[in-house]
């Protein structure tokens, strides 16, 4: 009986520690903790800074920013540019410490590619 009663202990205590896990930051605050070097399958490699509802992106000395937002579930971020009126959508995936950014539109995946966000090391 003891042997049962460890056993389920030990069984239950995994599962809190495991889905503790899942109680990090948000994929939101995640984004804003730090800044990014994104590299594209198009082959372009710029740098990204996450604020609260914009993102600006740095191309050789050549900055840029849209708007964005994720849905509730934080499995999509649309980017949105003031000046074109073209909103910009991907599937959002964290894989370790990185984040995978697929186009969801044919046309994303031409003009942009998908896209790896890597954080960049603070020194």
């Amino acid at each position: 009986m003891k042997k049962i009663i460890v056993l389920f202990f030990t069984i239950f205590s995994f599962f809190i520690l495991s889905g503790c896990s899942s109680f990090g930051n948000s994929v939101h605050e995640e984004l804003q903790s730090t800044n990014w070097n994104v590299v594209s399958t198009k082959g372009d490699a710029y740098s990204a800074d996450f604020g609260e509802s914009t993102v600006t992106f740095d191309l050789a000395g050549f900055p840029f920013g849209y708007s964005y937002s994720l849905n509730e579930e934080e499995s999509k971020i649309v980017f949105q540019s003031s000046e074109e009126d073209v909103n910009i959508e991907y599937n959002i995936e964290k894989e370790n410490d990185e984040f995978v950014l697929t186009a969801t539109t044919e046309e994303s995946r031409e003009e942009n590619g998908n896209l790896t966000l890597t954080p960049i090391e603070q020194q």
